[in-house]
C-alpha cells in the first residue's frame, strides 16, 4: 500500500480497513497533485502552509491515514455512522481524507477563524467539505455537540496538541465528547524523548523569545511579530499604566521573564499578585518554553508526555504513548533509504523506539455512559 507506512505498527486484523483507507489516500492524491491554492479565495496564509503540504502530498497523506486507521481500527460503528472530529485541523487535510474515506460526520474545528473559513473553501473546490466546520477549542465543540445531541466516535489530530495553551485542561475535557466509546488519537512533532528534535525545538523556542520576526508573504496574522519577552514587557507596562502604578525597569524585567509561558490575562494577574505580596510568579521549570502571550499559541511546547498519559489515563481512557514513523516520501535517496531504515529500528524497539521517532502520538479508548 504506497500511502501507508510501511514496517508500521498498524492495528492488527484491519487489513481491509488499511486498504480502504488507503486507497482513499490514493483517490485524494489524485485530486491534490496539481491543486492550485491560487484559484481559491483563501488568505495568504493558507495558501503558503496547504502549499507546503501539497509539496510533499505523499508523507502528508501517510500521516493521516496513519491517524484514521488508529481512529477507526476495532470501531464497531459502520464507516457511514461514524462521527469523527479533527482537531486543530488547519488547512483540512485530514477531514479532506475522512470525507473521501466516507466517514458519515465529519466536524473540523479551529481556533483560527482564517483556518476554519479557508479549510472550508479548499474542501468546496476539492468537492470534499466536512459536515460542520466550528471556530473555537474544545469549549467550543462540547457545547456545540451538545445542542446538537451528537456524540463523537473518534478525534483526531496532528501538530495541534503542542500549541493548546491549557493542555491539562484539554486532556480531562475529552471524556465530554462522547456518551459512547471514543477513541483518541492526536499526535505531534514536539517529541520531547528525540533528542535532535528536542534541541532543535528549543532553538526556535529561544528565537521566539529574544528576536523579533518579519512578516512575510504568508504570514499568520494571529502572530506577535515582536519578541515574546518583549510582547509580555509591554503587556506589563501598559497593565501598570491602566492601574496607574509604576515599578522600576528592574522589577518589570523580572515579572517579564517569570510569566514566560502565561498569556495576558495570566500575566496581568501575576502583576496584581506582585503589587499586592511583593512575590514574584514562580520561574518557568522548562528552560525555552514560551509562548504568544497574547492568543496563548505555544513555540512547539515540550511537554512531559509520560504526564499527558497519565491525565487522561485518569479519566477513564485506556492509553498508549506511540512512537511515529517517517514517511519514506523524500526525493533525496540518501534520507529516504535513512527514513526506511530508522523505521524498521522503531516499530521493534516498540515504546523505545519514540527516541528515535518523528513524531508521537497519545493512543486511547474509553467507554463510558454519559456525557
Amino acid at each position: 500500500m504506497k500511502l501507508m507506512y510501511r514496517c508500521a505498527r498498524l492495528p492488527k486484523g484491519e487489513e481491509q480497513l488499511l486498504k480502504n483507507i488507503n486507497s482513499a489516500a490514493e483517490r485524494l492524491f489524485n485530486k491534490l497533485k496539481s491543486y492550485d491554492v491560487n484559484a481559491v479565495n483563501i488568505s495568504d496564509f493558507i495558501k503558503h502552509y496547504f502549499g507546503d503540504k501539497l509539496t510533499c502530498l505523499p508523507a502528508n497523506l501517510k500521516l493521516n491515514a496513519y491517524l484514521l486507521a488508529l481512529s477507526l481500527a476495532k470501531s464497531e460503528t459502520p464507516i457511514d455512522k461514524f462521527i469523527f472530529l479533527d482537531y486543530g485541523g488547519g488547512s483540512g487535510m485530514l477531514s479532506l481524507l475522512a470525507k473521501e474515506l466516507g466517514i458519515g460526520t465529519v466536524i473540523y474545528i479551529d481556533i483560527n477563524p482564517v483556518c476554519c473559513h479557508d479549510a472550508k473553501e479548499i474542501a468546496k473546490s476539492v468537492g470534499n467539505e466536512a459536515d460542520y466546520y466550528i471556530c473555537g477549542d474544545i469549549d467550543d465543540v462540547i457545547a456545540f455537540l451538545r445542542g446538537k445531541n451528537i456524540s463523537c466516535n473518534a478525534i483526531s489530530s496532528f501538530d495541534a496538541l503542542e500549541h493548546i495553551y491549557d493542555i491539562e485542561s484539554f486532556l480531562e475535557k475529552l471524556q465530554f465528547l462522547s456518551n459512547n466509546t471514543l477513541t483518541v488519537a492526536v499526535a505531534s512533532g514536539a517529541n520531547t524523548f528525540n533528542p535532535r528534535m528536542r534541541k532543535e525545538l528549543m532553538r526556535r523556542q529561544l528565537i521566539a523569545e529574544y528576536e523579533d520576526k518579519e512578516r512575510v508573504w504568508g504570514w499568520d496574522e494571529r502572530d506577535c511579530s515582536k519578541a515574546l519577552l518583549h510582547a509580555r514587557k509591554d503587556i506589563i507596562l501598559k497593565y501598570l499604566q491602566s492601574l496607574n502604578r509604576k515599578l522600576d525597569n528592574n522589577e518589570v524585567e523580572k515579572l517579564a521573564r517569570n510569566t514566560r509561558g502565561m498569556i495576558k490575562a495570566d500575566i496581568q494577574k501575576s502583576v496584581d499578585d506582585y503589587l499586592k505580596t511583593g512575590k514574584l510568579p514562580q520561574e518557568p521549570s522548562h528552560p525555552t518554553n514560551t509562548c504568544d502571550p497574547y492568543t496563548g499559541n505555544w513555540a512547539e511546547h515540550l511537554m512531559d508526555l509520560n504526564n499527558l498519559v497519565r491525565i487522561l489515563s485518569n479519566t477513564g481512557f485506556k492509553v498508549e504513548l506511540l512512537a511515529g514513523y517517517y514517511s519514506g516520501s523524500s526525493k533525496n535517496m540518501i534520507t529516504r533509504s535513512l527514513g526506511g531504515f530508522l523505521n524498521i529500528f522503531i516499530s521493534v524497539l516498540k515504546k523505545q523506539g519514540i527516541k528515535i521517532s518523528p513524531f508521537f502520538t497519545i493512543y486511547g479508548t474509553k467507554k463510558y455512559s454519559s456525557i
